[in-house]
This record gives C-alpha cells, structure tokens and sequence, in this order.
C-alpha cells in the first residue's frame, strides 16, 4: 500500500514516482520524504497524526534532524496542495496534537497485466533460455564439438540451433551492456551538482569571530565586528565587489564595538561601543565618508548584546538601552531630528512578565517586530503597530531569538532560533503566519540589505565540552577532557554519594539530563522531556536533581523548577507559587529548594518547600544565586560583584565575603569543605582560584585563554578525587555568508 497510486482532492499521487498531479497538468516532482510524509497520513486518515509519530516512523532514530525536517516537508506539501477558494485545508495542524490530512484519500489498484502476457510460463522460459545461452564454460564447447559429428541434416538443424543460440547471446549482451550503461548515466547525473541549489558567497573567513552583518542600502558594502582572542573588537567594512581586497576597518579604540545599523541614505553607521576599562557605554553616529564620529545616547554597562534599528525615514534610532529611572532593560526610541537626541521608552516598564530585547522597523514604518523574553528558556517575536500599539505574536515555543530582518514592502520577516545550541533560520509570512524553514546551517543574525535581495548572515558553530582539574598534582596540571565529541555538555554537578556527574546535552537533540560516572564512562539520558532543560543540582542525600525548564503551556508561561528522583527515574514539576525562577540549589535538608524569583520589584532568593510549596524570602538585596553552607547560612552573589553570606532567618543586608574585584562571576562557583572554587575574568584571560573561608586567604589555580569556559555555567569540586570539574569551550569560528532571497526562496 506505501507505493500505492491515490487522490486526495484535485491531486493524483504516485508515490512510486514521488510525485503529485493536479488534474491534466504535469506532473510535479517532489522529495521522497515529502511524499512519505503525505502517504502516512494518508493511511491513517480519519485520526490526528503526532509529530512524534511521523518523525519516528519517516525519520527513525534521528529525530533531531526530523524536528526540523517535518516542518519543512508540511510546507513544502501546502505549498503544493493548494485547496480551492472556499474549501478547508488539505493538511491541517491540530495544535499541540499534530497534522491531520482533510480529504479523504482514494486508493486505486494497480493496473493489471494479464493481456499484456498472457502465458507466463512462456516468459519464465525465455528469461531462462536467455540465462543459460549466456553462459560459457569448458562443458558447452565440447557439446558442440559432439555434435559436429551428427548427419548433415542433423547439423543444419543444429547450425540454425547455433545461429540462434549466437543471436541470442548477442542480443543479451546488448541488452546487459544498455542497462549497464543507463545506471552509469543515472548515478552521473545523479552526482551532478544541482543547478537550482542556492550560492552562498563567504564575505569572511578570518580566524576568530565576524559577527553581526550590517549591509549598506544597495549591498555592496557590510560592516561587521571582529572579536580576536585578547584582542580589542572594532568594526570592519568588507567591499563585497571586491572580495579579495582586505577590509578597512573602521574604528581603532581599546573599546567592544557590537551590533551596527546603516542610515536608509547609506551616509551614516550607528553602534554601540563599550569600554569596560573606562566604565562607559554609548551609542555612536559615524559618518562612513569622513569617519567623523558623534556620541548620540548612553547604553548600560551590563549586558553584552546592544541591539538596535533605524526607521525608514532616518528620523528614529530604536536601541536597546536602561533608562536612569527604569526597573529593566527595553527598546527606547531616539529621536535623532531633535538637537539633543531626545531618548524616549518604547517597552514596557511597569507590571511587565517579559522583557524586550531585539527589533526590527517594518520597511513601510507601520509596524517593529520585536524580539520578546519571558525568561531565559523562552523568547518569541512580536508584532506591534506603531500607531495603536496593537500587539499581535508571530513565533511560538521558541527559545532564543539570535537577529531578524524583513523581507520585502513588510510582507515578510526572516529571523534565526537557537535551540539546544543549535541555529536555524525561518522566513514567516506575515498575513498567513506560514513559517517556511531556510536550508542552512549555523544560521544567526540576518540582514538584508534594502535596495537588493542580498541576505547577509552570521554562520557560527559553538561547541561545549566537560573537562577537569586535578589540584593535589605536584606538577602543574592543565584541564583533561572528560566528554567532548560534537555534542554540548555543560552544566555538570556532582553527587560524591553516587559518584556521579549530571549534566545537559543536546545529545538526543534537546537538551536533555544526562548522568556519567567523573571520568565520563557509563553515560545514561536520564529525561526523555524533549524540551531545554538547564542547570541541574544534585540534592545532598543523592536522591534527586533539581533543574530548570520551561513550563508547559497548561502550567504557565514562564519556566519551572523540576525535580528528577533517582528512584523512581520520575520527573515531576514543584509545585511554585511562582512562574520566573532562576537556577535551583538545595536548602541544607533537602526539604526545599532555593531559587531567585524575578518580580516586577524586586529580584531575590526565596526558599520554596517541595512538600506544601509555602514560600520564605530570604535575601533582601537583589540576590542571584545561593548555596547554604549550612542549616542557617546563605552564601549568595547578587549583580553587584562579589560573595556575600547572611543569616537565612536574618532581613538585612548579608556581609561581604570576596569583595568585588577578587569575584567577578554570578554562577560560576561553588562550595565544599570551607573553600569557594570559582572563576575570575580579566581583560586578557581566566583564571580558575580558590578561597579559604577559614583563614579568608586566595590561591589562583589555573589561568586560562579567554573564551575558553563560559561566563554563567556550574563549576562542581569532587573531594575524593581533589579535582574540579567544568564545562570548557572552544573559540567560536564564526563567518559572514551571503545568498541571494530569490535563490534561497
């Protein structure tokens, strides 16, 4: 039945032709795993078929490439089952249940081929004939010289035997050397390169990181960032009509220059700059031509990613930026007719459970998308009219928003996702909400320049490993790898009780909890969620691991705290009165969990109990993360650097412990036996230390490349072993590509 010829609709298909005929027209060839996709739903006409079902059974095992794979192959299939005016879709998505094919298929019999032969024994004995006739081995010869002995009669008959038997062998072999040929034909062609897949050209491909493409108006020019190892980020400008030329680069400070946006008159770049060593952050007005510069707004030193657009008609500069009196971060407009750059709030400010992060002007000025955070597991795009405020959601379930342009007089929105540290890219259209998934990899941060259909795009790969430290070598170690391989894993935690790390990896294509023994052997996935989870926390007694995923829609919108049990191999939700957690650790019994609470006032470490949920705060200055050392003391950082430890019944302020220049990291520490181990960040590199809190003394244990680990992950200590365990990373290459819209599309 998987071969078998059926009509859905106004549509023949012949799925042993992969393809699809609408009435009389020609035929239209289509991928095979389209077509296996159309077929199954077929078959189980009548019911909703889960993704999960249609991934398992077209893809098999590699779900990760089917995730993305369905949604392609469902719109490629729409795309060419169009429905009539006034009749209901072919496919339908059932939301949150799967796709559902509408019209009833009918199935048609094969045609039969009983006039065609009528005698099949004679054919049995012809393919037989032609076989054995073909055949020449030492017995044959010696047949023939017998029966050169027979009576002339004999041998006439046998000669016209002969001719016969000759003629048949040459007609075999003809035909033997045709169907030889043809497969050459067909694996020659099949091995051609296709004419009709898309040419990306490499604008870049320096070592190191160009991130974030800028292109001029009409194209030709794009601006990027450089990020060198220990080395200043300016921006460059490649000519990308004379791609073998060097760039020139543009700005020459000791500062961290990021995203930049071009004026509609090609006259103007805007960026953000960033010198740490100076405490100031502004948004810049450079004039391309004379490379005069102008300060046009502050920016906030926290944070590393400084958004921004410019309207259609060059009078507005949207960025992201923190206002004096604001409670968060959000977009603000600036008015760049006015003499002094008058800065107003677009976002949100008051009683807000998101945060606004990136944005994009429509190129007609009526709308800006917007790229919206719940929390650090859930960020999704937004359209807004900028005249009523009308505010309408384009993207579901997505995790990280990574740039977006539009395409086209607003009709169309290409923007990039991450998930599971892995990027892809989209084209949706706005009126029908289709989303159309783009074939590349790696994809991140587009920009399309505006008077062409260049698409300008950021191609980075970024890979996490964990790896360890001995610290009682007498001879100075360097960080042995544990697990590395073209997987992530991060976040790893340590049970001494069980010896056992857990961890994320995007191994089974989410981020998923998995388990290893400390030197990486008897790997086991622990969660089968299929959604990013993230930070997991060993409870003391080894029990159960605490981590931190997005809700379910039924739950809310926001992220949980979740709870896996070694015994039972159950994973259940804790039951918070809350819905904006940050990561989890364990009160000093294991009867609570201690998480930071992002409110609309205020941010702080709450203590929630995983029997009744009933809920203490228990820091009253912006508290981040926790870890109690003891049944009554609280060892916290919050964003003001440094270690800070405090009473867990006490309301005020805790003490400093490691003022601010000596620890600099929110996450990236932990405790064990009297001593904090933790990272430390310089200008020019890391450094991993350890703090005596008995004697208050530091000792540096290794020093290590920038970028080498990142800046917000765990850090886990084995005492049996003395060593210390951590996720490193490898410098990103990342490179700036270029593919026409029309070739893509």
């Amino acid at each position: 039945m998987r071969n078998k010829s059926f009509k859905i609709s106004h549509y023949q298909v012949i799925p042993s032709e992969f393809s699809i005929q609408k009435n009389d027209d020609e035929k239209q060839s289509l991928q095979p795993k389209f077509i296996e996709v159309l077929v199954y739903l077929a078959q189980h006409h009548g019911r909703v078929v889960p993704r999960d079902e249609l991934i398992d059974h077209i893809w098999g095992e590699d779900s990760f490439v089917g995730e993305k794979s369905l949604t392609n192959a469902i719109w490629h299939l729409r795309k060419k089952l169009t429905c009539a005016e006034g009749e209901e879709e072919i496919i339908k998505t059932i939301r949150k249940a799967g796709y559902q094919l509408i019209p009833e298929p009918t199935w048609q019999t094969l045609p039969s081929t009983s006039n065609e032969i009528s005698k099949p024994e004679l054919v049995e004995s012809s393919i037989n004939y032609s076989v054995e006739s073909s055949i020449k081995d030492p017995e044959d010869s010696s047949l023939y010289q017998e029966q050169a002995t027979h009576s002339p009669s004999e041998n006439n008959t046998e000669n016209k035997t002969e001719q016969s038997n000759k003629k048949t062998k040459i007609s075999s072999t003809y035909v033997l050397i045709a169907l030889i040929f043809s497969l050459l034909v067909l694996l020659f062609i099949q091995q051609l390169p296709d004419d009709k897949s898309p040419k990306i050209t490499s604008i870049t491909n320096h070592p190191g990181s160009e991130l974030f493409p800028s292109p001029s108006p009409d194209g030709r020019y794009v601006v990027y960032s450089q990020v060198l190892t220990n080395q200043a980020t300016n921006l460059f400008m490649k000519d990308t009509h004379q791609i073998a030329l060097p760039p020139k680069q543009l700005t020459f400070d000791n500062a961290r220059e990021g995203h930049s946006v071009w004026s509609n008159d090609g006259q103007y770049l805007y960026f953000s700059r960033k010198d740490k060593a100076k405490r100031s952050c502004y948004y810049i007005q450079l004039k391309v031509a004379s490379q005069q510069e102008k300060q046009v707004a502050t920016c906030p030193m926290q944070g590393g990613y400084y958004y921004l657009d410019i309207s259609p008609d060059d009078k507005t500069l949207a960025v992201y930026n923190m206002g004096a009196l604001a409670k968060r971060s959000g977009i603000y407009f600036i008015d760049l007719s006015s003499s002094n750059y008058e800065m107003t709030r677009f976002s949100c400010d008051s009683d807000c459970s998101y945060k606004d992060r990136d944005m994009a002007f429509s190129p007609d000025g009526k709308y800006m998308a917007i790229s919206r955070r719940a929390n650090r597991l859930s960020e999704n795009i937004y359209l807004i009219d900028l005249v009523t405020k009308t505010t309408e959601q384009l993207t579901f379930n997505e995790e990280d928003i990574v740039g977006m342009s539009w395409q086209g007089n607003s009709e169309k929105l290409v923007f990039a996702a991450q998930r599971a540290d892995n990027r892809f890219g989209y084209v949706i259209e706005i009126a029908s909400k289709v989303l159309q998934p783009l074939d590349l990899a790696d994809f991140s941060y587009p920009s399309l320049a505006k008077q062409s259909k260049q698409l300008y795009y950021q191609k980075r790969k970024e890979k996490s490993s964990l790896a360890s430290l001995q610290l009682n070598d007498t001879i100075a170690s360097s960080p042995f790898p544990v697990l590395q391989s073209n997987y992530t894993y991060e976040s790893a935690d340590y049970s001494e009780i069980n010896d056992l790390i857990v961890f994320s990896s995007n191994e089974s294509g989410f981020d998923e909890l998995w388990s290893a023994k400390p030197d990486g052997s008897e790997r086991k996935q622990l969660t089968n969620l299929r959604q990013t989870m993230r930070y997991p926390k060993w409870s003391h007694d080894g029990q159960n691991v605490a981590f931190l995923a997005p809700l379910t829609e039924e739950s809310g919108d926001g992220n949980g705290i979740y709870i896996y049990s070694v015994k039972n191999e159950r994973v259940t939700l804790l039951k918070s009165p809350f819905i904006r957690h940050r990561r989890p650790s364990w009160s000093f019994d294991d009867n609570a969990i201690i998480s930071a609470i992002s409110g609309d006032k205020h941010t702080d470490l709450y203590s929630i109990n995983i029997f009744d949920a009933s809920t203490k705060r228990l820091t009253f200055d912006g508290a981040r993360y926790g870890v109690m050392i003891s049944k009554d003391t609280l060892l916290y950082t919050k964003l003001v650097r440094g270690l800070w430890r405090k009473g867990a019944n006490s309301k005020l302020h805790g003490e400093s412990v490691i003022d601010g220049e000596n620890f600099n990291m929110l996450y990236t520490w932990t405790y064990a036996n009297g001593h904090i181990y933790y990272q430390l960040s310089f200008d020019d590199h890391y450094q991993l230390a350890t703090f005596d809190l008995n004697n208050n003394s530091q000792t540096p244990l290794v020093r290590l490349p920038l970028n080498s680990m990142p800046r917000s992950d765990s850090i886990s200590y084995l005492p049996e072993k003395d060593s210390l365990i951590f996720t490193r990373t490898s410098y990103p290459q990342a490179n700036i590509k270029m593919i026409s819209m029309d070739d893509l599309l």
